[in-house]
């Protein structure tokens, strides 16, 4: 009787996923071996792991899986934004993995950027087992969906696979996980994953086959219908304005916009962050409605269309939040209605290219003088522009031009948030730069280690320009021993938030110096070079100019400069120059 329930067993072990485990071909971490599989399958190449203890399965495997590019960065918010700038840059999946407890939570700000940016990560959270939550085990907090509000999808992996039906749960989660990544827009996604132990010394050599599924891109379409409906609506608006916000390089964009823009009763307005260039666009929008008589209707819309994700200028959204317009129409295959202006009366799901492929045929130039309207405003902005530079003593403002001036072409460039973002979208540019800047959230954090991710991934010349305290802030973004040679960094230091010397209100308050601008008097000399960075500091207009070229010159690892700014006179100046654009 013995002998026959060996032999039924063996007869079990060869057909039945059940008995495998019995035959110790399944364990607990093989749901993590079919993880690792099938993100190779999916051609996901790079993980950014940060170190611990409960992650130790993770590293383990991923690490030693040939399809995978495992870097190390021990700061989890430093290591999630620089997957962040990556992933923004190489347009793919890249994966973050951390230890449990408050490890993830460092994540949350990376994660929330990617959310709003549209940029896919995959985020990796090491948990204890589920019976340990509220136990007060160490390094335990309640990890399920603590990403919820800014994610695309969550979930939980499960703790234990004994046989095929686990096997198949297991794998249907990680399929629709890496799916949401990518489509129908790119995203972030969280698996957390409880380990139980042992969690060193398991066997990886896989024996069952990873099941996945993927999902076909289709290409949304209006129907000829509808797109009937909106070319008569077009051509019956005589001011057509379309305000093109943060998005990435795309030419079949940028030509549909340029034969649009040549139309007389058509204005393109862009930002350094649209990524679209030609010189029949308003690119410098605050600069130009510096210029704008108010109230003047003349450069109000009729129709507006907005593409693209955030718009960084703030007088434009008062411009257009107080314009008559008849119409606006916001064109984004995500299916939010985003009425950024209080005006939207149309929301159009389909991407802005095949929005405009599918209008421009149906539509004709109207007889109007709209877009030579802005373009006399433009011209007229542009020459009391560089007549007040020509006068402006060392501020903020003149170390832009400097900046600008200098700058080498073929960079990618990176604006951390706040007074660089604003001050890029006064300047014009020869043109061949990419811009990028985390306006998803618009938080100072993290921006360095963005560009970090960026310069890594793409191997291109990169130039992060930051204000003092987002360096100071994310300064571990240094302590990152992959910190690319390509990665420049120009940190202008006006000892405290700039921004609250010009904009209305903290100076009213008495707190401004201590509570607003958190005034200060640190030199980023140390850390520099504590973390092996070429270091260069400039303090007046001819150090800028000299300290550049030092800054731009080839070299063999990461270098930045720090310039100190007069942080009163580049207040007054920057409220002085608006009032000149409009003389």
């Amino acid at each position: 009787m013995g002998g026959n329930k060996k032999q039924s067993r063996n007869i079990a072990c060869s057909n039945s996923g059940i008995i495998q485990d019995l035959c110790g071909m399944i364990h607990d971490k093989t749901g993590l071996l079919h993880l690792a599989e099938i993100m190779a399958m999916r051609g996901i190449k790079c993980l950014i792991v940060s170190p611990g203890s409960r992650n130790a399965p993770i590293v383990s495997v991923f690490c030693k899986h040939p399809a995978f590019k495992c870097l190390t960065i021990v700061d989890e918010r430093s290591a999630a934004f620089f997957a962040l700038g990556m992933a923004q840059q190489l347009g793919q999946t890249v994966a973050i993995a951390c230890t449990s407890g408050s490890a993830a939570l460092n994540y949350a700000p990376a994660i929330a950027e990617a959310y709003y940016q549209k940029v896919p990560l995959l985020v990796l959270t090491a948990d204890r087992p589920i019976e340990w939550i509220d136990q007060g085990d160490g390094q335990t907090i309640r990890q399920q969906n603590v990403f919820a509000n800014y994610i695309k999808k969550s979930l939980q992996l499960p703790q234990s696979v004994q046989n095929e039906d686990d096997l198949f749960y297991n794998d249907r989660l990680i399929s629709e996980s890496l799916n949401a990544c990518q489509y129908p827009l790119p995203g972030p996604v969280h698996m957390n994953i409880p380990f139980t132990e042992p969690l060193y010394g398991f066997e990886q050599q896989l024996h069952t086959k990873p099941k996945d599924f993927t999902i076909q891109p289709t290409q949304s379409l209006l129907e000829d219908y509808h797109m009937d409906q909106l070319s008569n609506d077009w051509n019956r608006f005589k001011k057509k304005m379309i305000l093109v916000g943060q998005m990435v390089p795309n030419q079949t964009l940028e030509k549909l916009l340029i034969t649009l823009s040549s139309f007389p009763d058509v204005v393109v307005l862009t930002e350094t962050t649209s990524n679209v260039n030609h010189p029949d666009f308003i690119a410098w929008i605050d600069r130009s409605l510096g210029a704008v008589p108010k109230d003047d209707p003349r450069y109000a819309p009729d129709l507006l269309i907005t593409i693209g994700g955030t718009i960084v200028s703030k007088q434009v959204k008062g411009f257009l939040r107080n314009a008559p317009m008849l119409a606006h129409w916001h064109v984004d295959p995500e299916e939010w209605q985003m009425d950024t202006y209080q005006k939207l009366s149309l929301s159009i799901p389909v991407k802005a290219e095949t929005f405009f492929d599918q209008l421009i045929p149906k539509i004709s130039p109207a007889e109007s003088t709209f877009s030579h309207n802005w373009n006399q405003i433009a011209l007229k902005a542009e020459k009391n522009h560089y007549r007040f530079l020509q006068n402006s003593p060392y501020c903020d403002l003149k170390i832009f031009e400097t900046i600008v001036e200098t700058l080498p072409s073929g960079y990618d460039i990176q604006l951390g948030n706040s007074t660089p973002v604003r001050y890029s979208q006064l300047f014009a540019y020869p043109g061949g730069f990419r811009f990028d800047s985390n306006r998803g959230t618009s938080g100072i954090d993290g921006s360095i280690s963005t560009a970090a991710g960026a310069a890594y991934a793409t191997g291109r010349p990169t130039l992060m320009i930051t204000g003092d305290l987002g360096f100071f802030y994310d300064s571990n973004a240094l302590w990152n021993k992959y910190l690319p040679a390509n990665l420049k960094v120009i940190m202008i230091n006006n000892g405290g938030g700039g921004i609250f010397r010009f904009i209305p209100g903290p100076d009213k308050t008495g707190l401004m110096e201590d509570f607003f601008e958190a005034q200060h008097h640190t030199s980023a000399e140390h850390i520099a070079k504590s973390f092996g960075v070429d270091y260069y500091v400039a303090t007046n207009a001819d150090e800028l100019k000299a300290g550049l070229v030092s800054l731009f010159k080839p070299a063999e690892k990461a270098a930045m400069l720090e310039v100190v700014s007069p942080a009163g006179i580049s207040a007054e100046m920057l409220r002085a120059y608006f009032k000149a654009l409009n003389l």
